[in-house]
């Protein structure tokens, strides 16, 4: 083996281990100690975060800063790869935001100059525009965090009954229409909520005695599918959730299309016109009453009542505020 095909081969073997002595790795690659302590030493010149413990049990190990090895990309790959990376700069917040910068730089840098002028070419007409909401989201990689270690959260939460102090345990965070959302399981009202990030104004872990949920059968995916499909999970479409139902007009069919919240909720008839059955929370009804508003009379609330009776208050608010001139 060439030496810089063992080197790579060494900066993943190194990654995986993450601790080894130099006996091990010139075992396993067949050569000396004293060329794994010279391909050791390059490796460190490179940038790989090594750390020498001494004793009858040390060894090397990696810090948790490590450097993932090369990897070889076709232009193509390299152009979808910068782009993929692209469409995360409008974004307001993002849980790696700085990461993502560097990471975009460092990529950018190393391209060929051919390949970086037909990216400037490309960054001319192909944008991934999301809106951007002048809203802090300080506690977005908590809560991420908190997703991925399955631990419970204390926070204070602002929702309409005003700011209140609640355990919380994150199943993971989604981005819609600019703004970020966490679905939670609320230890206080023992049902899954759905949080806004920037709504959380503390965060902090509970204590190690606090209990925790088993999510580990729960991806965040499952909170977007219908209660009633074969892949929902019942932790989430269980009870709290009411029934929503609405008469969509032609237009309003071809509009709700564009909603991930109602694309599999929606039955179209023969005529194009449609009806939604769609299922939520109670405390998620303001959200689907400024929805509905948006599409104006192509869509017309049936049921709940609850949800009705807003809808029509908010409409006579409007119809004030015209006719009245504020």
């Amino acid at each position: 083996m060439s030496k810089s095909k063992r080197l790579m081969a060494l900066m993943i073997a190194v990654n995986k281990r993450r601790k080894f002595t130099v006996r091990e790795l010139a075992e396993e690659f067949q050569v000396s100690t004293r060329t794994i302590m010279r391909d050791l030493q390059v490796l460190d010149e490179l940038g790989l975060p090594l750390y020498a413990e001494y004793g009858p049990h040390g060894g090397y190990r990696v810090l948790n800063e490590r450097l993932l090895p090369p990897i070889m990309f076709s232009e193509q790959e390299a152009v979808a790869m910068f782009f993929a990376y692209q469409s995360l700069q409008h974004f307001g917040a993002l849980p790696f935001s700085e990461e993502s910068v560097t990471a975009l730089n460092k990529f950018y840098y190393y391209l060929p100059e051919d390949t970086k002028q037909k990216i400037d070419k490309m960054k001319q007409r192909v944008v991934f525009w999301t809106p951007k909401r002048p809203v802090p989201t300080p506690h977005l990689r908590l809560l991420l965090d908190a997703g991925l270690q399955q631990r419970p959260l204390r926070i204070l939460y602002d929702s309409r009954e005003g700011a209140k102090k609640r355990p919380v345990q994150p199943v993971g965070v989604y981005s819609y229409n600019g703004f970020w959302y966490c679905p939670s399981y609320c230890f206080m009202k023992e049902r899954f909520l759905l949080f806004r990030v920037d709504r959380v104004l503390e965060a902090d872990w509970a204590e190690e005695t606090h209990p925790a949920v088993d999510l580990s059968e729960f991806p965040i995916a499952d909170w977007f599918k219908p209660p009633g499909s074969e892949q929902h999970h019942p932790l989430v479409h269980g009870a709290g959730r009411i029934k929503i139902k609405a008469s969509l007009s032609v237009n309003g069919v071809k509009r709700s299309r564009w909603e991930k919240w109602f694309e599999d909720a929606l039955e179209v008839h023969e005529d194009g016109t449609g009806t939604l059955m769609h299922f939520c929370q109670e405390d998620e009804i303001d959200f689907y009453v400024r929805q509905f508003l948006s599409f104006g009379s192509d869509i017309v609330a049936r049921e709940p009542e609850a949800l009705v009776a807003r809808i029509r208050r908010e409409v006579a608010r409007l119809q004030s505020a015209y006719l009245n001139g504020g």
